[in-house]
């Protein structure tokens, strides 16, 4: 085999300049960057569909839905259809309220783009949205089967599976070990938080639905929920060099309060070595 692509090839550059101005659709919108990204990937291909659909974007960003209607048939007729267009048709029918025909735009975008991944992540917020939790996780699990495991997909899944009425505690559970195998998100604030929480709502739910006094088996799926929470919940403290600190205080609240209504007297050494490990751990992570 010989090399036939330099770093100047349109099969490099085409795709990068794509992938570059599809992460700007739905991120923080700064006209003038987003303009910049849509004129590079039109100059590399004028015939790419993606342009004409993200001037649409700009137009939803501003509110103006009409325009951005218009924008997207004009577009659609001059260069072909894009996965993006029947997005972006979902989400401004959600803004207006109409739920029935955002949910007609997500399932034309699935039927005509199948392999497209984004299609079930706005499905299942959707259908979260609604309530319909059975549908949301359902999407999300396909949303990541195709992205592979990662924290954002993951933590959606799991966001979606706990929302569900009777959800299998072995399927969270495995959703969870996955998590905790990324490197990134050992020292992430934002995971350890949203994990946190995560566990919290299962500790909840749980317990909400006991009857009578707990047997020792109950007990200690308690205490291994607990553990989970506190284990979250202090590292998210550990890590948090926000202005607020405002992880710390959750912490402090989760410490002083879960953890007595809980266990009671019981907890009195649980919640020193937690105290212990946070201050040591706080000691070693200071910024």
């Amino acid at each position: 085999m010989i090399h036939t692509l330099q770093a100047q090839s349109n099969e490099i550059t085409i795709p990068f300049a794509e992938l570059d101005l599809l992460s700007h659709l739905t991120s923080e919108f700064e006209p003038k960057l987003f303009q910049q990204k849509i004129e590079r990937l039109h100059q590399l291909d004028p015939g790419h569909p993606l342009p004409g659909i993200a001037k649409a974007y700009a137009f939803f960003h501003e509110q103006n839905f009409s325009a951005a209607r218009r924008q997207l048939e004009q577009a659609r007729s001059e260069t072909g259809d894009h996965v993006r267009a029947h997005l972006l048709l979902g989400l401004m029918s959600e803004v207006e309220n109409f739920q029935h025909e955002a949910e007609r735009h997500f399932l034309d975008a699935l039927s005509l783009f199948p392999e497209e991944p984004s299609v079930h992540r706005h499905l299942a917020v959707h259908y979260h949205e609604r309530e319909f939790f059975g549908e949301a996780a359902s999407h999300a699990l396909q949303y990541l089967k195709k992205i592979g495991p990662g924290g954002e997909g993951t933590l959606m899944t799991i966001d979606m599976m706990q929302s569900m009425p009777g959800h299998d505690e072995h399927v969270l559970e495995s959703l969870y070990s996955l998590l905790f195998e990324i490197p990134e998100h050992h020292h992430d604030m934002v995971f350890h938080s949203i994990a946190a929480n995560n566990a919290e709502m299962r500790y909840e739910l749980f317990h909400q639905a006991l009857d009578g006094e707990p047997d020792e088996a109950t007990v200690f799926r308690l205490d291994s929920m607990l553990s989970l929470m506190v284990e979250h919940s202090m590292w998210a403290a550990v890590y948090d060099q926000t202005k607020d600190r405002m992880c710390r205080t959750v912490f402090d609240t989760l410490c002083r309060d879960l953890t007595y209504r809980h266990a009671g007297i019981r907890s009195i050494p649980l919640y020193l070595t937690i105290r212990s490990r946070y201050f040591m751990r706080c000691l070693l992570h200071r910024s």
